[in-house]
């Protein structure tokens, strides 16, 4: 039974507060209220359909049980409490969470910054099997990140293909590789449309073709700085060795995108070495984990029919194990810090990424973390966002989810009601913040 709504308020995020589920005009409420609960039923259909035997099917209903007691908990707006764990991630939470119950009288779901209890309710599930003795390291999202890998093979079969053909070519000219340089920035910019945290753990059937798609989307980039992104890798850097960080996001079709975006920087020396960073533990449905991550170039390249992915797997793959692709999955992206705190929260990781020449943000939870999850006015500056996180030059590639953005040209509303003419998108007056269809490129350095 949900909560009563009567506590909550019937309004947008006030502008420059963080994101909180009480505003029932806000993904928060939405996400908190709705996503959530259909989240729940997903992992638990596929628990109950892989009970292979009676301790295994006992174990499962027990995770079950304890699934929906969390849900409950969420949709009667409970107060938070500590994570019941010794690991070194739960450690870490049960400090930040201490801090947060002496600060504030009121620590519960829906009145709590949003940031803060979305990322929770992921470590409170990993609490759960953790409890568990045959079930400890389960993915309850690896099936769904698998099968959204099988259905964008088509898609991933035509980038393939493009790819083996420009790498066969051994110099571009300047304005050749810039045009390939935008291409590539803008499949791993629009592979971030497909989200199973955002589509309620369901993937999409990929069939469009990516590179013609592209150059009708154009029109739903509400900021692009992809000319001032090629300028920033044409200066000459000083660091050695030449590397580039991309903080990933989802799995499967856009983990393959942001490799293809990897690939064009080692290809062409504007990288010896790309770091991909994700994340220590199943987390937001799809975001990508080291396991997922090998689990990503095997199949490629053993499990593919295509051999244009088969190619492309083992280049990757030999990039892989040669050091020029390097998968860290550091604890800090599984906590609810804005990366305005990472100097301070931990100074060896914003020390280590400032010795890269770019880092690349994929996706709405790193672009929320970079921006404080605030209810920005659209046209506050991306800079001025970041409140002051700048170790390198940093790049945001985002597909918009959710209600907080900033960095727009005064003209996004024009742009808006020219795309949307005639459409019946209306329905709350924020819907092109949550669904998917508008884009920003930013840099800030």
């Amino acid at each position: 039974m949900a909560c009563n709504i009567d506590q909550f308020l019937d309004q947008s995020t006030p502008n420059n507060e963080p994101l909180r589920g009480k505003y029932m005009k806000s993904f928060g409420y939405h996400s908190l209220m709705h996503r959530m609960p259909t989240v729940f039923s997903e992992i638990t259909g596929l628990l109950k359909a892989h009970q292979l035997n009676a301790a295994n099917k006992e174990e499962i209903n027990k995770v079950v049980d304890k699934l929906e007691l969390l849900l409950s908990e969420i949709l009667n707006n409970n107060p938070l409490r500590k994570i019941d764990s010794t690991s070194t991630l739960s450690l870490m939470w049960n400090k930040i969470l201490e801090k947060k119950f002496n600060s504030d009288s009121v620590v519960t779901w829906f009145d709590t910054e949003w940031l803060l209890t979305e990322n929770y309710m992921y470590i409170r599930i990993k609490e759960i099997f953790e409890k568990t003795k045959l079930l400890q390291n389960h993915d309850p999202f690896q099936q769904l990140k698998y099968n959204a890998f099988d259905e964008s093979e088509t898609t991933m079969i035509a980038i393939a293909e493009f790819l083996i053909l420009q790498f066969s070519k051994k110099e571009l000219d300047n304005t050749s590789l810039k045009a390939l340089f935008m291409k590539m920035l803008k499949i791993s910019l629009w592979g971030n449309r497909f989200d199973l945290s955002l589509n309620i753990g369901k993937s999409k059937n990929i069939t469009e073709d990516p590179l013609k798609a592209i150059e009708s989307l154009d029109k739903y980039i509400l900021a692009d700085h992809s000319d001032e992104i090629w300028n920033t890798l044409n200066v000459s850097s000083n660091k050695n060795p030449k590397t580039i960080d991309i903080i990933l996001d989802n799995s499967a079709y856009e983990l393959f995108t942001d490799m293809c975006l990897a690939d064009f920087f080692v290809t062409y020396g504007f990288a010896e070495v790309v770091v991909f960073h994700g994340k220590s533990i199943p987390w937001y449905v799809s975001d990508v984990t080291k396991p997922d991550f090998k689990h990503f170039l095997n199949s490629l390249e053993k499990e593919c029919s295509s051999s244009a992915l088969q190619k492309i797997g083992n280049r990757w793959n030999n990039y892989y194990t040669t050091g020029k692709f390097v998968i860290e999955c550091e604890e800090f992206w599984t906590l609810p810090h804005c990366y305005s705190a990472m100097a301070t929260e931990d100074s060896e990781l914003y020390n280590k990424l400032a010795s890269s020449q770019l880092l690349i943000f994929k996706g709405d939870l790193n672009y929320r973390k970079l921006i404080g999850d605030i209810n920005w006015e659209p046209s506050t500056a991306f800079k001025a966002a970041l409140c002051r996180f700048q170790p390198t030059a940093v790049v945001a590639l985002r597909t918009l989810k959710c209600d907080c953005v900033c960095g727009l040209n005064s003209d996004y509303e024009t742009k808006i009601d020219e795309n949307d003419k005639d459409k019946n998108y209306l329905s709350s007056a924020n819907y092109w913040q949550v669904n998917g269809k508008y884009a920003v490129v930013h840099l800030s350095k």
